[in-house]
């Protein structure tokens, strides 16, 4: 899918790739009124879908892609807060990355906020 657009992507990570379909779609509905650009990034068929940690893809990610602002980021913050066990990895158009489950969410209510709008504080985010 080619990308024109200049924002940021936001995955959904699970094990289940329908559940974390789901969750994307459930983020996506809640963004779209604070964002029109938001849309859904889905991996092609059949190349392989997850996060590409060390061990190769261990989990289905399902992407968002948006412009940001610190309306959408909170509306995130929230949403992520609200399930524990979900991790969603952020990434900046300059290509720093955050991974953030629901548990750090809730203790650190504007941690998505403050990396999409300066670059992070540089202990949760890395490059990637």
């Amino acid at each position: 899918m080619h990308d024109n657009h200049s924002g940021y992507r936001i995955s959904v990570v699970d094990e289940d790739p329908l559940r974390a379909r789901k969750d994307a779609r459930e983020l996506l509905a809640a963004l779209a009124e604070a964002d029109s650009t938001a849309r859904m990034d889905l991996p092609e068929p059949g190349s392989p879908a997850g996060v590409g940690d060390k061990g190769g893809p261990s989990a289905e990610t399902v992407g968002l892609l948006l412009s940001a602002g610190s309306f959408v980021a909170a509306m995130v913050q929230v949403w992520l807060a609200r399930i524990p066990q979900r991790t969603l990895v952020v990434k900046r158009p300059d290509g720093a990355v955050l991974r953030i489950t629901g548990k750090e969410a809730r203790e650190d209510d504007t941690l998505v906020e403050r990396f999409l709008a300066d670059g992070g504080d540089g202990d949760d985010a890395a490059a990637g």
